[in-house]
């Protein structure tokens, strides 16, 4: 079952374990997902949710957490963070955990 970007309230996200990861600068970091060998590359933004993904398993708690880091509507934050979680998991980065 694939989720998409207006993820159910509730589902966890986990990292994939094929994936590494490099730091390439401040506030950049760097993901090779080994299995299919594609390479992507975090911006700030991106790399902070990444960061968060080590602890923090919802869409709620990540908001949680963004939205008063970055000072962000929380709306807002909960439309941006689906979609890119959504691209995450369409490039098997996460997955989702029921």
């Amino acid at each position: 079952m694939t989720t998409t970007c207006a993820s159910p309230q509730g589902t966890r996200w986990t990292k994939t374990a094929d994936v590494v990861q490099a730091q390439m600068g401040p506030g950049q970091t760097a993901l090779l997902h080994m299995k299919t060998g594609q390479y992507h590359a975090l911006n700030e933004v991106g790399s902070r949710i990444w960061i968060l993904l080590d602890h923090l398993h919802s869409l709620e708690d990540l908001c949680a957490v963004l939205s008063k880091e970055y000072d962000v509507d929380p709306v807002r934050c909960a439309q941006e963070v689906a979609s890119y979680l959504a691209t995450l998991h369409a490039s098997q980065l996460i997955e989702a955990q029921p």
